[in-house]
């Protein structure tokens, strides 16, 4: 075709629209331009704006979007700690007929406390009778069935956890005015929460299972530990996380099943060597990093720390282990002091002294239990060592803001 017939032919497909349209336009001008400009603005509002933020790429035919990176999870924020109280009342706990008595554990509103009637320093297994205190005043005196029975940990519906140390060790609580056996067979309980699970360890002869009862009636779950190491429990948190050690490092067990090694931080730029979980308090595990010395230096550092397991966060406390107490359960890392004073939060609490029945230069305070609220502390006035005849009294302080 030449260029003439290509004229002629473009002209013939136009000539129909050399004419006016016949009846009313079809299309809505007007009404075209605004539903235009609407659609724009979903698009740009919808998808169209992903494409500042994603890539798009065209494989096989298709068109694909990036999706963009998710927002990092938030860390928890660690809990405010209790204001320290201002000042602080010392008095005496009762203790029925006996001469001296002991307070062994406190719960976490302060209104429970539990120990033993006439405590022999030397020989722990000759105490018998137990007391419990319920805001202030002694409750039960009750003798368990078998002899050599301590109570490590009492909870807020005054739910006791302990051990024997008679020839077949076996975990107790103790409730409502009896005792009983927790199920498993030989073994201890070391803690309980106010949601009555219960932390502790089957077996002896160094191959104790690290155990969780869900409650004082239930059946023992175990918890995992790496072959061949030796675990210890510690304390069990609000929300069933058990704390210990697994090598003698510290270790974890989450209410989920999963499990995990506690790195200590370093200490004057120097790696730790251990951490010894003591308690949870304040929503923190409170225990002792043991580093080696300066260079120049002798023996092993032991210095108290705090740690948040859910941001992984370090607090160092004291470098002075045998200065302020940590309220920690029966036999872990507690030790008489002269000034009697204990953690709350990451302040030292100073307590005024007791010493009605006590030789003043000889007198010494142990530091038992203490509230959440740091409202109520409970402990002991001992003699120490110079004269283990002069009673053992068990002493309450009551704090105000």
């Amino acid at each position: 075709m030449n260029n003439n017939s290509d004229d002629e032919y473009g002209a013939l497909l136009l000539r129909p629209l050399s004419g006016e349209p016949s009846g009313p336009p079809a299309i809505d001008v007007s009404k075209a331009m605004r539903d235009g400009r609407r659609r724009r603005r979903r698009w740009w509002a919808g998808g169209s704006a992903l494409s500042a933020v994603a890539v798009t790429a065209v494989t096989g035919g298709v068109l694909v979007a990036a999706r963009p990176n998710p927002a990092p999870t938030p860390l928890p924020t660690p809990p405010p700690d209790p204001a320290v109280p201002s000042s602080c009342t010392a008095a005496a706990l009762p203790a029925a007929k006996y001469r001296s008595a002991e307070v062994d554990a406190g719960d976490s509103s302060g209104r429970w406390l539990i120990g033993r009637a006439e405590p022999d320093m030397m020989t722990p297994s000759l105490s018998k009778s137990h007391l419990v205190w319920h805001d202030g005043a002694l409750v039960e005196d009750v003798v368990p069935p078998v002899t050599g029975v301590t109570m490590r940990d009492i909870n807020a519906s005054g739910v006791a956890v302990g051990l024997s140390d008679s020839r077949a060790d076996h975990p107790w609580a103790y409730r409502d005015g009896r005792f009983t056996r927790l199920r498993g067979g030989t073994g201890f309980a070391v803690a309980i929460n106010d949601n009555g699970q219960i932390a502790g360890q089957l077996g002896r002869d160094q191959h104790e299972q690290p155990v969780r009862w869900p409650s004082a009636d239930a059946d023992p779950v175990p918890l995992a530990v790496p072959d061949e190491a030796r675990a210890e429990v510690r304390d069990i948190a609000p929300d069933g996380t058990v704390a210990g050690t697994v090598s003698e490092q510290g270790y974890l067990w989450m209410p989920d099943g999963t499990r995990r090694a506690i790195t200590p931080p370093p200490v004057d730029g120097r790696p730790a060597l251990t951490f010894d979980p003591l308690v949870f308090r304040y929503g923190w595990l409170y225990g002792v990093v043991s580093s080696a010395p300066a260079e120049g230096g002798l023996g092993t550092r032991n210095i108290v720390y705090r740690f948040h397991p859910g941001t992984g966060m370090w607090q160092q406390l004291s470098t002075e282990i045998m200065k302020t107490q940590v309220a920690a359960p029966t036999g872990q890392w507690r030790f008489g002091e002269e000034k009697p004073s204990v953690f709350v939060g990451r302040q030292v609490l100073s307590l005024p002294a007791y010493l009605p029945a006590i030789d003043a230069y000889l007198g010494s305070f142990v530091v038992a239990g203490i509230s959440d609220d740091a409202h109520v502390v409970a402990g002991i006035a001992m003699s120490g060592p110079a004269d283990l005849t002069l009673p053992i009294q068990p002493v309450i302080w009551r704090c105000r803001p």
